[in-house]
């Protein structure tokens, strides 16, 4: 990793590809194919460019935009492309006998920002693909130059009445708006069944991969590994990677659960830092390490996921990629005007969004104080991009609490004001908005090291913006923009609660002013209150504690899906503790204890993987149609059946009450963010109550 990372020169140009060890080449070498045949037939067009049938498949060409938008696109351009061009070709046929599709691809674009073909399959046997959410069944394919064969394993799809398969290109803009074309050819189209197909549902694990940490393993934490229940009872090997001593054996064990029989490679017992792999009989892992600290193995991690950060930058050309972006986003307030390009864009498309660049901010500050005493040249790396972040929020800063905060854009604009690509960022004076961007600021501040120029910028503008929040909470008090596209929609009275709690503790750290303090401990009984405290008697006689509901009400679990921030609570809890009285303090630790026990019975009922269940439900939430409609984004009628369904299709743990290991979702899916941020929890509880179970 460091000779790539020295390459990018410290990531200033993103990490170069390792094209021989992807997940797709591996996946080939595996496969052994037993049958085939070619998809042959007549394509239709549809969308704005161009199709022509060759000798050994289509061919799909456009132009990278339009001079305007396509019939029954929004007329302001808000989050679409130019269009887009599809082939279609109709099938009619069963094709649970085969798993995959094997194509040659060939990318001659010019000037097109990662070229990329969206292939399509409709399903209309017992289940529909995509469903009505328009879901699964597709698949992106980011292309490379020239030609290149792809194999696309649908092994997990449902496929036994195949109706349609579909190519499809987007106009989404050319590099730095130079002329360009889209131009991608399908060739050699083939249907086939491999030995080697891709799992992708269920807990089971495959019987020919071992399932390991690929970060490694802490000296004095729990190691394990998981394999298939086949292997139980056989020897496994711990194995030095540099000299090829076994250092390590042990017997695969048997562990049976909700999720079903699973081996266990329990290696916890042998602390010596190093690199190893494991091996069970003719299976063996990659390397990893052993290391003493915790912080230390997520070096690599950090530094992938630097790169990814960099690469995303909004209005900075990035080597490679795309050059200066977005020049063309607006946003008016008062007559006054910014381009409001900066921070990075969203992870699945070019839109910006305020908050989540704060978030970012902060946790590229927080990531580069946990390596000063590891690697310094990737702690200030991690600041410098931080400052990124730091820029854009100051920037969107419109006074007396209005801020630009968000534009939809799936397309590479044209840089040039005043035609009719042009976009309009939303412009808010949102005061949950204002606190969390504080409190993000304010720990920023405390986190830097002493004599950081960023300390007197920070410091110059926390009390003004706080104040700011603070008018507008007075004046509409846990109310915020009535507008879903904004990812704080959700936010119910008890998050807004933690985060001020979090806001005015750490206001209170950077300026000293007994305000901040009264402010906490007024809030945080009130946070206290929407807690559950006195505890549910579950049916296997467990008393559980510690979640919170959405209000002091405790009628509505809190719940995320899609985005999280469950660790909200926790920094609520970290922080206030360093500052409120001692009969306070007191109370943190009691809810902190009963919280981790909370995390702690999440986390055992998805074992033996470490991943930390996403929460318990009441049916009747179903009925509440304010907190439903605020969690649950663009569903119709079905959704509160369908949330039935999912309940009913979990663990029932008590009356009412159900144990989901994914969140309950419908047309916005996604559980990393969740894993993500209670973990963070877990490990923010635990380490306030020095508990290493939890953290």
């Amino acid at each position: 990793m460091q000779n790539y990372v020295l390459k990018s020169q410290i990531i200033h140009r993103p990490l170069s590809l390792d094209t021989l060890d992807t997940f797709e080449e591996n996946q080939r070498k595996k496969a052994k194919i037993t049958k085939q045949i070619p998809i042959y037939g007549t394509w239709h067009k549809s969308g704005r460019g161009k199709i022509s049938q060759t000798e050994k498949g289509i061919r799909l060409t456009a132009d990278p935009s339009y001079d305007s938008w396509p019939e029954n696109y929004p007329h302001d351009g808000d989050y679409v492309n130019y269009g887009y061009t599809r082939a279609s070709l109709s099938v009619n046929a069963d094709w649970q006998d085969y798993s995959q599709l094997k194509m040659t691809i060939t990318n001659n674009c010019k000037n097109i920002i990662n070229p990329a073909l969206t292939i399509n399959l409709v399903n209309d046997g017992k289940i529909k693909i995509p469903d009505r959410y328009d879901r699964e069944g597709y698949h992106v394919i980011n292309l490379f130059s020239g030609t290149k064969e792809y194999v696309l394993d649908f092994s997990s799809l449902p496929r036994d009445v195949i109706k349609k398969i579909s190519f499809m290109i987007g106009s989404n803009g050319s590099y730095m708006n130079l002329p360009g074309i889209l131009d991608v050819s399908i060739d050699e189209l083939i249907l086939e069944k491999s030995n080697h197909s891709l799992s992708t549902k269920g807990w089971h694990a495959d019987t020919d991969k071992i399932i390991f940490s690929h970060i490694g393993y802490q000296t004095t934490g729990q190691k394990e590994a998981i394999i298939s229940a086949l292997y139980a009872g056989k020897t496994f090997y711990l194995v030095e990677e540099n000299t090829g001593t076994v250092v390590f054996s042990q017997t695969v064990s048997l562990t049976t659960n909700d999720q079903g029989q699973f081996g266990i490679l329990d290696f916890t017992d042998w602390q010596v830092p190093g690199t190893y792999h494991l091996k069970v009989a003719q299976l063996s892992t990659k390397t990893f390490t052993i290391k003493n600290q915790f912080i230390s193995l997520l070096q690599d991690s950090l530094w992938k996921s630097l790169n990814f950060i960099f690469c995303e930058r909004c209005g900075y050309p990035i080597s490679g990629i795309h050059g200066t972006c977005h020049q063309d986003i607006l946003a008016t307030h008062e007559g006054k005007k910014i381009i409001f390009n900066g921070g990075w864009h969203d992870a699945g498309d070019l839109s910006q969004q305020l908050v989540q660049t704060a978030e970012v901010t902060l946790a590229l500050f927080l990531a580069a104080s946990s390596q000063d005493s590891q690697d310094t040249s990737l702690a200030e790396r991690l600041r410098e991009e931080g400052a990124w972040g730091i820029d854009f929020i100051l920037k969107t800063r419109l006074g007396q609490g209005f801020r630009a905060t968000s534009a939809g854009m799936t397309r590479w604009t044209n840089n040039q004001l005043g035609d009719m690509d042009d976009a309009v960022a939303r412009v808010h004076n949102s005061p949950y908005d204002n606190f969390l961007i504080v409190g993000c600021l304010a720990k920023i501040l405390v986190t830097l090291p002493n004599g950081h120029e960023l300390h007197s910028v920070l410091s110059s503008i926390l009390e003004e913006d706080y104040q700011d929040a603070k008018v507008g909470f007075e004046q509409a008090p846990f109310k915020h923009e009535p507008i879903f596209w904004e990812h704080t929609y959700s936010t119910s009275k008890s998050l807004y609660l933690a985060t001020l709690i979090w806001t005015n503790s750490l206001m209170y750290q950077v300026t000293g002013k007994s305000f901040f303090i009264n402010e906490t401990e007024k809030l945080l009984p009130n946070l206290l209150m929407c807690q559950e405290q006195t505890g549910i008697s579950l049916d296997d006689g467990t008393l559980l504690q510690g979640f919170f509901y959405r209000d002091e009400q405790q009628k509505i679990i809190q719940h995320f899906n899609h985005q999280a921030r469950e660790h909200l609570y926790a920094y609520a809890f970290s922080e206030a503790i360093k500052v409120v009285n001692e009969n306070l303090q007191s109370e943190i630790r009691k809810a902190a204890k009963h919280y981790g026990d909370y995390l702690t019975y999440l986390a055992s009922a998805t074992a033996p993987y470490p991943m930390i269940a996403s929460g318990i439900y009441k049916m009747s939430e179903k009925d509440d149609d304010e907190s439903f409609n605020r969690q649950h984004l663009l569903v119709d009628e079905k959704a509160r059946v369908e949330f039935k369904e999912q309940l009913l299709a979990s663990q029932k743990i008590a009356p009412d009450l159900y144990l989901k290991k994914f969140p309950v979702w419908f047309s916005f899916r996604g559980n990393n963010a969740v894993l993500l941020s209670m973990g963070e929890s877990a490990t923010i509880i635990g380490n306030l109550l020095t508990d290493e179970m939890i953290s």
